[in-house]
């Protein structure tokens, strides 16, 4: 049964409205007139696991939505994307979340986040003798999942790694107010680490990304990379370091541009790629992402981004 799936994911689902067009100016005006409205699902957890869909990953989601119209919309946009949702638990009394997404123009997001009343599945809601149909677990987000994030989450990557599977762990803000130490008996059990630069100095207490990613080596994680946005990334094991350079792109959205980059990046391991090539995978996905309003609709192959890869220069950048 190990090679039913690639990879599980496990997080939060969030409906995302994407909204284009409101200005600072707007809100003294009575009526604004937008230049575009999407309505799609969201989070961490859903859009890794529909970009690594779309990748040619065999994707179950492991999360909590309602039964009604959210929930119902972020289901038929998971199937339409190609991940099994047969693992959502459908909670009669949640209201699933909603994240309004203002984009400026330059393509930068604002989050309005109606939290809902969900805490996101729980360790209890989680068979754990189903880890052994796949290769792999993926936490979309750790500090996004309220139930997991209170110390369930560290026994379900103790219980992945246990059984051989590889461990991947994206990261969020700490909405909840956990602290920056509320992670720290997860990292063990983290094979790939993959936080923003500014998660990465939250939890860490370091300044910059050498820094940070120097402490959560020491904290256990097996390898650390750290999204910078713009900047590209920067990845480091206990062996070696290395900087990624980013594409160039005219960004229209930068929404889930993360979440694309820690796809991309999951899907290069599982293919066997070596850290240099997946991180620039990694790169190019969240790159095609930005060209698109959503979190994961500019991927829609892994022939895309390859040729993507071919065709698109990489911005130097001068670090020092």
């Amino acid at each position: 049964m190990k090679d039913r799936y690639d990879i599980f994911c496990v997080g939060a689902c969030v409906q995302d409205i994407l909204i284009e067009g409101i200005s600072p100016e707007g809100f003294q005006r009575h009526l604004n007139v937008l230049d575009k409205v999407v309505f799609t699902s969201g989070g961490d957890a859903v859009n890794e696991a529909a970009v690594l869909s779309k990748l040619g990953n065999r994707v179950a989601l492991f999360a909590q939505v309602d039964n009604g119209p959210v929930g119902k919309a972020i289901c038929a946009d998971l199937l339409n994307a190609g991940v099994d949702t047969s693992k959502l638990v459908k909670n009669e009394q949640s209201r699933s979340s909603t994240s309004f997404v203002c984009i400026n123009e330059s393509g930068e997001h604002t989050f309005f986040l109606d939290k809902g009343i969900n805490e996101g599945i729980g360790l209890e809601q989680i068979d754990l003798s189903l880890l052994d149909q796949t290769r792999a677990l993926s936490v979309g987000s750790l500090y996004s999942c309220a139930k997991l994030d209170k110390g369930g989450v560290a026994e379900l990557m103790k219980a992945a790694k246990s059984r051989g599977l590889l461990t991947f762990a994206d990261m969020d803000h700490d909405v909840e107010v956990l602290g920056p130490h509320a992670m720290d008996i997860v990292y063990p059990f983290i094979d790939y680490l993959m936080p923003s630069i500014e998660e990465a100095v939250y939890v860490t207490g370091e300044t910059d990304e050498k820094g940070a990613a120097r402490r959560l080596l020491e904290k256990g994680a097996g390898t650390v990379v750290i999204k910078l946005g713009g900047q590209g990334c920067y990845v480091r094991t206990r062996e070696k370091e290395f900087y990624e350079d980013p594409f160039e792109v005219v960004v229209t959205d930068t929404t889930g541009c993360g979440d694309n980059f820690v796809a991309g990046f999951i899907h290069s391991i599982l293919k066997g790629m070596s850290l240099e090539e997946g991180a620039r995978f990694a790169c190019a996905a969240g790159a095609l992402n930005a060209q698109m309003l959503g979190g994961h609709i500019g991927i829609v192959s892994e022939t895309q981004v390859e040729t993507f890869m071919k065709n698109t220069m990489q911005r130097r950048v001068c670090r020092e």
